[in-house]
């Protein structure tokens, strides 16, 4: 009787709880909420987040600011958010090199598998293969002549090293047979001035990120790194045509503390899939080159487990070695 009675109690335990966490949902948020985006202002992990901030504060009606913090690949921001308050009011604007970095790293200060509480993928982006406009190629088989004429010459640049730009140029180089040699910057902003002075030769970069430089004559499109040719781009082919199966692509999505209430991680799961699917925003985001395909926050853990495997495996192929 004393078992069933405590079992009984713990029926009832939990189900205050969840009673608890559903009104925190729905009385959230009643103050500021910080999105911390681990990255300079101006790439594709800043611009999405202020889309999301904007209506975020427009829908529940309590401001959301966007607050950057790059470095170590975005690791300083990552952490920043894992020892966070788990109450909602401090997010991070994660993207893919989230499962990277426990593969580049001896002394991570935080765990990625379990410090995190998995919101949802917003959007993914496809990755541009460009160049500087003095680099003698305009075609990703001319650049793949010209560098293999000269090895290890030429200069490509990441916004940090362990992004998922850096590994996607790692496999690039691998499966071309190149050698270039690699400048990380903090951030995508810093990469792309660098890149149309043409302190850096050739980079990938997100469509989004993309845009107005080439508009504007700046830099040459080589390529895009997707199944099939960008919209915007349509005489630009694809790394597919000359290297069968090759695609690359960032996503960009919201976590929290673990042990956020899930009620309110649902609350903003919701939201952000509400919000990425309004007519003037969704035209807005494809209109930048992302691609809108919201996820739950189960599916957003399967893509983050499943990529981390992908990345390990990459990095041990190529031989780089974790610091």
């Amino acid at each position: 009787m004393n078992l069933l009675r405590f079992k009984w109690f713990g029926v009832l335990v939990l189900a205050c709880a969840g009673l608890v966490s559903l009104a925190e949902a729905q009385t959230y948020p009643t103050r500021s909420v910080r999105i911390i985006v681990p990255f300079s202002p101006g790439g594709g992990t800043d611009t999405f987040a202020r889309v999301i901030a904007q209506k975020m504060q427009e829908r529940l009606g309590q401001p959301f600011v966007v607050e950057n913090r790059p470095g170590a690949a975005g690791n300083i921001g990552a952490d920043l958010v894992a020892k966070a308050p788990a109450d909602g009011y401090t997010l991070l604007l994660a993207q893919d090199s989230l499962a990277i970095v426990p593969h580049l790293s001896k002394a991570l200060p935080f765990d990625v598998n379990k410090d995190f509480a998995p919101i949802g993928i917003g959007v993914f982006m496809p990755m541009m293969l460009v160049a500087a406009n003095g680099v003698p190629a305009t075609s990703l088989a001319e650049l793949i002549a010209h560098a293999k004429a000269h090895p290890g010459k030429l200069t490509y640049g990441t916004p940090g090293a362990g992004t998922a730009h850096h590994l996607n140029f790692e496999a690039l180089l691998s499966r071309a047979g190149l050698q270039m040699v690699h400048v990380p910057y903090k951030g995508a902003t810093p990469m792309m001035t660098d890149l149309v002075s043409g302190t850096v030769q050739v980079a990938f970069s997100a469509l989004s990120s993309t845009l107005p430089f080439a508009s504007g004559g700046k830099i040459l499109i080589l390529a895009i790194a997707d199944h099939e040719r960008a919209p915007q781009f349509r005489d630009v082919p694809t790394i597919a045509e000359s290297l069968p199966g090759y695609t690359a692509h960032v996503w960009f999505g919201l976590m929290a503390p673990t042990g956020t209430a899930p009620a309110i991680v649902q609350r903003l799961a919701d939201e952000q899939r509400a919000i990425v699917n309004l007519p003037d925003v969704r035209e807005r985001l494809e209109g930048m080159g992302y691609k809108v395909r919201p996820t739950a926050p189960a599916e957003m853990r399967t893509i983050m487990r499943s990529e981390y495997e992908k990345w390990g495996e990459l990095i041990r192929s190529v031989g780089i070695k974790p610091e």
